[in-house]
């Protein structure tokens, strides 16, 4: 009696920590179902490894934030500016690792920024990413005049567009980060200390952690994270947009979200945040494939964020 407790709450265990990756599979199959032939090309599914990388890589950054209880509303501008950046680096006929070093070195200057106003001036991350989402997207029109920047050389058109063994080079920078990304927030004295912040900063700071920096540092690494991002689009689009990333910080949140994470900070995986990327990318790709009004795939993806956090809360209210 008592072993099949056991086993039964350690079913239901593995079934809470990876309900990301059930519903991945569940959404693949239904899709197989629906729209196999189509779905299952490999062309298609390349392209939706292509498109999430980017989500992706931003929703690894937006994930400090959102464990230590932020949230960073600024990604999808920061990734305008940091595509016309990487642009203009590019345009200048600088190598590729340099072209890197700038995107990125601009999205953690605007994590510099969105974490000062909010670890030491105290001011609402909603606020303050809400304020860094508008200037950011105001310099990044600024820059270019609100025109497209081209001509890039080749070994840059690869970035986005190009693949190793059949797998695109996207998908690749995709992996490393979530792999650097997992090393950071799961196996250091830095990824403990955020996840302590965000389930209780009060205790944290008794417990000597220095709280003001380490949130601060966290919505840097977003940034940054934001920065290689921009590299990869700016790739794919062969075109430094000012206004390109619309709506991609909210992409990436519903992505953290549907990994598990929660929005009152202290949870969430690095490896759910992944699937959740796919989630989303199969969702929106099978609502193109079923013919769905572009519309009613806002209100498709608005609801699944909603019902995510509402799912959340009420875990946490039956769990208190």
């Amino acid at each position: 009696m008592k072993n099949a407790i056991k086993s039964k709450s350690g079913l239901q265990t593995v079934l809470k920590e990876y309900s990301a990756f059930f519903i991945l599979l569940a959404l693949f199959l239904v899709m197989c179902v629906l729209k196999g032939n189509t779905f299952l090309k490999g062309t298609n599914l390349v392209n939706i490894i292509r498109q999430q990388s980017v989500i992706g890589i931003i929703a690894l950054g937006i994930m400090f934030p959102i464990v230590s209880g932020g949230t960073d509303l600024s990604g999808g501008s920061v990734v305008a500016l940091c595509s016309v950046y990487a642009a203009l680096a590019v345009r200048a006929n600088m190598p590729l690792p340099v072209v890197f070093l700038v995107a990125i070195s601009i999205g953690a200057l605007t994590g510099v920024i969105n974490g000062y106003f909010i670890a030491y001036g105290n001011v609402p991350p909603f606020i303050a990413t809400l304020g860094m989402m508008s200037m950011a997207r105001g310099l990044a029109l600024i820059t270019t005049d609100s025109k497209n920047i081209n001509g890039f050389y080749e070994s840059f058109k690869e970035i986005g567009r190009g693949s190793v063994l059949g797998i695109p080079i996207a998908a690749l920078i995709f992996l490393f980060m979530t792999v650097v990304i997992y090393v950071i927030l799961e196996r250091t004295k830095y990824g403990t200390a955020i996840y302590a912040i965000g389930g209780n900063s009060a205790a944290a700071k008794v417990s000597g952690i220095n709280v003001r920096l380490y949130t601060a540092l966290g919505y840097v690494i977003a940034g940054a994270c934001t920065g290689v991002a921009a590299v990869v689009l700016t790739s794919r689009m062969l075109s430094g947009n000012p206004s390109v990333g619309n709506a991609y910080e909210m992409d990436a949140i519903t992505c953290v979200i549907l990994g598990g994470a929660s929005f009152s900070g202290g949870t969430g995986k690095v490896v759910n945040t992944l699937f959740g990327a796919f989630i989303l990318g199969i969702l929106v790709n099978g609502m193109t494939m079923l013919q769905i009004d572009s519309n009613l795939q806002s209100v498709v993806k608005g609801a699944v964020i909603v019902v995510a956090v509402f799912l959340d809360a009420r875990k946490r209210r039956d769990g208190a």
